[in-house]
């Protein structure tokens, strides 16, 4: 750690009025925390959450009111379990309700998501939140040798305010808060050379953000033969990780992968340790495998945020799937709980005439706050032609139509006014051979980029 990049670092923080640095190093300690000091722990932020919710949130109160249920009540785990699940629909229909009157309304950022199962929501965060989420990402990149102020390669989503940035404001930016972003909505071969030139220049401690753009990150640079001296992690998120993928990150960063599993509604939710198994952040969350499915094997998360009071997330059913862990201690030292997760987001990249590759987290945030449309998926059919089907909500098919036709014309202004996108309305939309939900989906393999489920199981 360089004291200039400690100095920056901390510098962007108090500019920002962030307390995400104070978070981190008083959280930093709970994973060595003895797993009877774990589970204690986490039982008194459910119960004080419950209290939280009862008294302040609308929803709540009259849920647990319709139940019987008094926030004394909640003594154990099982009888916290009492509480019905909270689903997208419920979500959708009651968001409003579901704001907590202790946080003043014009506080709060409205944050939305197209979700793993194409189904959009949205919902509201407080600063704290934030500041809270982020002390957790400086947490599962401490795992690596990561200390504050060190640079991090940023594989993540850019938007219009960062486009718009003159490049000298833009480097400025990055260096100061010490996470450098590479845009995976632009992710050529020569732009992913064009990275690894940047990089060898701002030598980053740590490599984190989409797992299949730093996939083929890694691939290329296997290929051209060309190395990122002085990583000592790559962390991948927002969508399955294969084996494939972890080896060739492997082999191109020389250091250990760690798999980080979050959504956009409940951030933090699990964290791979150096050991490889994958730890629930209890801290963080409280997560259930939902024994009320049929069939066996791996079950339906229900998660609870013990960080989101403002907006409260609990018992919430994310559409993703897995299973517990043996109930063993991990030899890496954490009183965390492991948990294996079975079935989670994935997103295809696109690839374009021009030889752009476009990441489905961009297809996404188009339909962030999407009006009158109950599920979506975009289908690239070829290099110019993507067919967006959606299913259109109780609102009515014209309201649907409507707003896809406004997404479709913006990838036109975005991706090429020579794209061809059609827009479907659709009853339903089918599920993957293995049940899942795709948003995105790509029948484009170019022979160097091709999808490591080609040797996994879809």
């Amino acid at each position: 750690m360089s004291v200039v990049g400690l100095a920056a670092f901390t510098l962007a923080h108090r500019l920002r009025g962030s307390s995400s640095l104070q978070m981190y190093h008083a959280m930093a300690a709970e994973p060595r925390a003895s797993r009877e000091q774990v589970a204690s722990r986490q039982l008194q932020r459910l119960q004080d959450l419950v209290r939280h919710a009862n008294d302040t949130v609308p929803y709540y109160r009259e849920l647990f009111a319709s139940i019987g249920l008094e926030p004394g009540d909640v003594t154990s785990l099982e009888s916290f379990a009492r509480i019905p699940v909270l689903t997208k629909d419920i979500l959708r229909a009651h968001r409003d309700d579901l704001v907590s009157t202790a946080y003043p309304r014009e506080s709060l950022l409205v944050h939305n998501s197209g979700g793993s199962t194409g189904v959009p929501v949205s919902f509201f965060r407080d600063r704290s939140y934030l500041d809270a989420s982020d002390a957790g990402t400086y947490r599962n990149l401490s795992q690596c040798g990561w200390k504050p102020g060190d640079m991090v390669a940023f594989v993540w989503g850019f938007n219009t305010r960062l486009d718009a940035m003159r490049p000298i404001e833009f480097e400025l930016r990055q260096r100061l808060r010490r996470f450098y972003q590479f845009d995976p909505f632009k992710s050529s071969p020569a732009d992913l050379d064009a990275w690894v030139d940047r990089m060898r220049v701002i030598r980053p401690t740590a490599v984190h953000g989409y797992a299949s753009t730093i996939a083929r990150l890694a691939r290329r640079m296997i290929e051209t033969g060309r190395t990122v001296p002085g990583v000592r992690g790559v962390f991948t998120t927002a969508e399955r990780l294969y084996a494939p993928q972890r080896k060739d990150m492997q082999d191109a960063f020389g250091c250990t992968v760690f798999d980080l599993y979050g959504s956009s509604e409940v951030q933090n939710i699990a964290a791979e340790c150096p050991s490889g198994s994958m730890h629930i952040n209890a801290d963080f969350c409280h997560l259930e495998f939902d024994e009320a499915s049929s069939g066996s094997g791996s079950r339906p998360l229900l998660v609870t945020s013990l960080k989101s009071r403002a907006f409260p997330f609990i018992r919430y059913r994310n559409d993703d799937a897995g299973t517990g862990g043996d109930g063993g201690s991990c030899n890496c030292g954490s009183g965390f709980p492991v948990m294996k997760l079975t079935v989670a987001r994935e997103s295809d990249n696109f690839t374009l005439p021009s030889g752009r590759v476009v990441h489905g987290e961009f297809f996404t945030h188009l339909m962030y706050g999407a009006k009158g449309i109950e599920r979506f998926q975009f289908h690239q059919i070829s290099a110019g032609e993507i067919v967006l089907r959606v299913v259109p909500g109780t609102e009515g098919v014209e309201l649907a139509r409507t707003t896809a036709a406004g997404a479709a014309e913006e990838l036109r202004r975005q991706l090429g006014s020579d794209l061809h996108v059609e827009v479907a309305l659709v009853d339903d939309i089918q599920l993957s051979a293995a049940g899942k939900h795709r948003f995105t989906r790509s029948d484009v393999r170019p022979v160097a980029e091709s999808r490591a489920e080609a040797v996994a199981v879809s």
